[in-house]
């Protein structure tokens, strides 16, 4: 959520200094034109402050949301629900492997691009963390409820 952040702070410093750079053409007097800036800099951080709780908020509302679709997965009589988060591990780390053996032979004969070894990272960290991070959660709120 740091991309709603950035996006929404930066129009604020755009506009916040395009007002005191109008404002500065009008007011004659140093003391007006400090406390303009003075007024000017706090609207700016109320700005950013109410943009990064906007931002948290969108965060832990979409955490929760993970949370209660996960739930609802486990609780579900369908097996490939419950299988989805184990399959989608164990195809990353095969397919990893795979990549790692047919990269370090000569026999293969291929190289695998950049691009690919950062996509193949992100999503193997994202799926273990996911995955144990969950079933974590999990084991921790099903002894709290026994």
């Amino acid at each position: 959520m740091s991309w709603f952040t950035d996006l929404f702070v930066g129009g604020i410093d755009k506009v916040v200094s395009a007002v005191g750079d109008a404002a500065d053409k009008l007011i004659t007097s140093d003391e007006e034109r400090l406390t303009l800036q003075n007024e000017l800099a706090l609207i700016e951080v109320k700005a950013k402050l109410e943009a990064q709780k906007q931002a948290d908020d969108a965060e832990a509302k979409l955490e929760a949301e993970i949370t209660t679709r996960w739930s609802a997965d486990m609780t579900s009589d369908d097996r490939l629900s419950k299988m989805v988060r184990p399959l989608s591990l164990l195809y990353l780390l095969g397919f990893m492997s795979v990549i790692i053996i047919g990269d370090s032979t000569e026999y293969f004969n291929f190289d695998v691009k950049v691009g690919y070894i950062d996509l193949i990272q992100t999503l193997l960290l994202t799926v273990f963390v996911a995955y144990f991070g969950s079933r974590g959660i999990e084991k921790v709120t099903a002894m709290r409820h026994k």
